[in-house]
């Protein structure tokens, strides 16, 4: 599909830079529609791997407003009355050894909480320079922003999967009950983290409704996932509340 220039104004450009890939997404921020998308493969993630791609025509199309989702796999969450006293590199270093790449922080207004996270320079400097518009914010903010932008007052665990890793979160009664992201090799990974959490929690699988985002609706192992963990997983066939996730809820950020 090809896309016309004449109704970039109309539109949002949104982007997702992680270790595997650089993913994009034009959106029609009405409609909450994915209007054309596009994915390129990363065997190296660095600035000399990343910067071709955005000679694309389609990134010098001007757009009603730009956003990326991207930063490292290192980031934590505080309670945001404690944020105001405290800085952020102090928080950080409570939970990871130094040294640190770049800290940032976004704020989750909707579940009163600040995401502070490692954002490599590089990555700030080219999307800047690039789109100066640019709205920067971490992979698990838009995550969580928009798993609270739907009905999360019943118990429900969200796995926002890729190829190399996970994400976890527990919701209930519109709160967030848990969050970590895991590295995973293969299948019983995903099952053993799912599991394991539960019981160090003490809660049941049986309790909760499962939702999986970031995987194309006909994922192939989606059935012996559920073989597996002996319940029922949804998957929404609407790319923009399955795989393209992160990409339509960062209308939410811009």
């Amino acid at each position: 599909m090809t896309y016309s220039k004449e109704d970039a104004y109309r539109h949002v450009l949104s982007m997702d830079l992680h270790t595997d890939a650089f993913r994009y997404a034009i959106l029609d921020p009405e409609a909450k529609k994915v209007i054309h998308s596009g994915q390129h493969d990363l065997n190296d993630f660095s600035k000399d791997k990343v910067k071709p791609f955005l000679d694309d025509p389609i990134f010098g199309y001007e757009f009603q407003n730009y956003s990326l989702s991207s930063g490292g796999h290192r980031n934590t969450l505080i309670p945001t009355d404690l944020f105001s006293h405290t800085a952020p590199k102090e928080v950080f270093q409570l939970n990871y050894p130094k040294p640190y790449d770049n800290l940032d922080y976004n704020r989750i207004p909707e579940i009163g909480i600040v995401n502070i996270y490692e954002l490599p320079l590089w990555i700030k400097s080219l999307f800047v320079i690039k789109f100066p518009r640019i709205k920067i914010t971490h992979r698990s903010t838009v995550l969580l922003k928009g798993i609270f932008d739907q009905p999360v007052f019943a118990p429900k665990i969200h796995l926002f999967v890729e190829s190399d890793q996970f994400y976890y979160v527990i919701t209930n009664r519109s709160k967030l009950v848990y969050y970590n992201r895991f590295d995973y090799k293969d299948l019983s990974d995903l099952v053993y983290y799912l599991l394991f959490v539960l019981e160090q929690k003490e809660l049941e699988l049986e309790d909760f409704e499962i939702k999986l985002y970031g995987l194309p609706t006909n994922w192939d192992q989606k059935k012996m996932f559920e073989d597996l963990i002996k319940a029922n997983v949804s998957l929404s066939p609407m790319r923009e509340k399955g795989e393209l996730f992160l990409l339509s809820k960062q209308l939410l950020c811009v």
